[in-house]
């Protein structure tokens, strides 16, 4: 699935008014999860201000796979926002996300134009930046980065929290 971005001022926007992308009920099966879109993918502009929308359309994509807490939507929208704002912030060109519904919870990706994989730095404790990878290490279970084309994929997942036994049957049907 692919969301396209029309409005070149506004971006990317998860709200569901007039003219901008929301995520389509195209039901598929893929990594079990039958009946159900697994996978959304979006172009985020080149704009700072289309990270906002960004966050909203993939924290809209996990809501509907229903496999994440509240709280752990909360920690896919923080990470989502600082991995997007960082290749808008080193490429200064368009990205491309993809979110997908994984067995073990949610997996984003953030496709970009730069070759050089992101490293972890020291922040400066009077500076206004430099703390997103640290927040993505301290949130997600596990994330990374590899060269993808003249470019790179930067991904995170965040796992669902472990349902007890024997719940299974006050889980919602497909």
């Amino acid at each position: 699935m692919t969301v396209k971005t029309t409005s070149p001022r506004r971006g990317v926007s998860a709200a569901p008014t007039a003219g901008s992308p929301t995520l389509p009920d195209n039901p598929s099966a893929a990594d079990g999860f039958i009946g159900r879109r697994t996978e959304a993918v979006f172009r985020v502009p080149a704009d700072l201000g289309s990270v906002h929308g960004a966050r909203k359309l993939v924290v809209q994509a996990a809501r509907r796979w229903g496999v994440l807490s509240e709280a752990s939507l909360g920690d896919v929208e923080l990470c989502a926002g600082e991995v997007v704002a960082n290749a808008m912030e080193h490429t200064r060109a368009a990205s491309v996300v993809r979110v997908s519904a994984i067995k073990s919870g949610v997996r984003v990706e953030v496709i970009d134009t730069h070759p050089q994989l992101p490293s972890p730095a020291a922040p400066d404790a009077q500076g206004e930046s430099g703390r997103g990878l640290f927040l993505v290490d301290a949130l997600a279970t596990a994330w990374g980065a590899h060269p993808a084309g003249t470019g790179k994929t930067v991904w995170f997942e965040i796992a669902a929290a472990p349902q007890p036994a024997g719940c299974d049957a006050l889980r919602p049907a497909a």
